[in-house]
C-alpha cells in the first residue's frame, strides 16, 4: 500500500510543481497549450506504439478484445446512472449534459496511464489503454450530444451534429497508435532498432509533462475562483463511490481477470477528465462548474486514493 501511495503522491508533487511554475509566470497559457499539445500528439502515442509492440502477440491481443465489452459495459451505465442523478442533484436543465459528462468521464490519458503504468508497468497498460479508448468514444458521440444539448439550451441556437470533426478525435493519436500498433503486431512486422530507442526517448516524458500540465490547468482556474456546489458534489459522488460500486458489481457478475478489474477500478475511478472541460467552454456550457468538477475531483483523489487500493487489494 506504501509503494502504491507513493507513485501518486509522486506524481501529484509534480502537479504542484506545475502549478508552482504557473504561478510564477515560467509556465504561461502558450506553454501549457504546448504542454498538452506535445503529450498527446507525440509522447503519449508514442508510448502506446512501443509497449503494444514490445509487449504484446496475436494472441495476447485477441485476449484483451475478448474482455473488451466489460468498459464497455461500465461506461454505459455510468452515463445512465450520471444522466439520471442530475435529477436527484436538482442540476438545471442547461448543465445535465456537462453533468452527466463529468460524473461519467475519468482522465484515462493525463492520469489514469501514468498511474497504471507506475503501478503495473507493461502489464497493465494495455487494459489501461482498452478504458482509455472506450471513455473517448463515448466522450466524442454520446458526450458531444450531451454537450451540444446544453449549448442550445444555453444560447437558444442549433448546434449540428459535426461528423467529420467526431471521425478525427476518435481516430486521435494514442488511438490511432494502438491501432497501427496492433496490426503490426497482428502482421508480425518488427521495428528497427533506431526507431524502438526513438520512440522511447518520447514516450517516456508523457507522465512527468502529463503531470505538469495538470498543474497549470488548476493554476489558470484559480483555487479562489472555484466553488463547491451540489453539482460539484453530486460528480463527486458518481466519480469515487458509484463508479467503484459498478465496477466491483460486473467484476463478478462477469468473472473478470483480475489486472482487469483491478486497472479498470483505477481507471474509471479518478478524477474528471480535462477533455470535458475543455469541450465546455468550446460549446460554451459553464465552465466555472465543469473546472471545479475537474480541479475537486483532483484534490479529492489524493486522499480517496489509499481507498481504491484498498478496494484493488481486497477484490483483485
Amino acid at each position: 500500500m506504501l509503494t502504491s501511495y507513493s507513485t501518486i503522491l509522486v506524481l501529484f508533487i509534480i502537479i504542484a510543481l506545475g502549478y508552482i511554475l504557473a504561478k510564477r509566470g515560467i509556465f504561461t497559457n502558450d506553454v501549457s497549450s504546448a504542454l498538452s499539445f506535445f503529450v498527446i500528439n507525440f509522447a503519449l502515442p508514442l508510448e502506446i506504439f512501443l509497449r503494444i509492440m514490445r509487449d504484446f502477440n496475436k494472441q495476447k491481443l485477441e485476449n484483451l478484445f475478448k474482455e473488451s465489452f466489460f468498459p464497455i459495459l461500465v461506461i454505459c451505465f455510468v452515463l445512465i446512472i450520471g444522466y439520471f442523478s442530475s435529477s436527484l442533484f436538482k442540476v438545471s436543465k442547461e448543465q445535465k449534459g456537462a453533468f452527466t459528462l463529468c460524473f461519467a468521464s475519468p482522465s484515462a490519458a493525463f492520469i489514469g496511464m501514468p498511474i497504471i503504468l507506475g503501478l503495473y508497468g507493461d502489464k497493465g497498460l494495455p487494459y489501461a489503454l482498452l478504458v482509455y479508448v472506450v471513455t473517448s468514444l463515448s466522450t466524442w458521440t454520446i458526450g458531444i450530444t450531451l454537450l451540444n444539448r446544453d449549448s442550445e439550451l444555453s444560447t437558444h441556437t442549433h448546434t449540428p451534429f459535426d461528423l467529420s470533426r467526431t471521425i478525427k478525435e476518435l481516430l486521435s493519436p494514442p488511438i490511432a497508435a494502438f491501432i497501427v500498433a496492433s496490426l503490426l503486431v497482428v502482421l508480425n512486422i518488427p521495428l528497427p532498432f533506431f526507431v524502438k530507442s526513438l520512440f522511447g526517448y518520447i514516450g517516456n516524458t508523457t507522465s512527468a509533462l502529463a503531470m505538469l500540465f495538470i498543474g497549470t490547468t488548476i493554476f489558470r482556474t484559480g483555487i479562489k475562483n472555484l466553488t463547491f456546489s451540489k453539482e460539484v458534489l453530486g460528480i463527486l459522488f458518481g466519480r469515487f463511490f458509484i463508479t467503484p460500486l459498478i465496477v466491483l458489481l460486473f467484476a463478478h457478475l462477469f468473472h473478470i481477470s483480475n489486472i482487469m478489474g483491478a486497472v479498470c477500478l483505477l481507471q474509471f475511478s479518478i478524477p474528471v477528465s480535462n477533455t470535458v472541460a475543455i469541450l465546455a467552454g468550446e460549446k460554451h456550457v459553464d465552465v466555472g462548474f465543469t473546472d471545479s468538477s475537474l480541479t475537486y475531483s483532483l484534490l479529492a483523489y489524493l486522499f480517496l486514493f489509499p481507498i481504491m487500493m484498498k478496494l484493488v487489494t481486497v477484490f483483485f
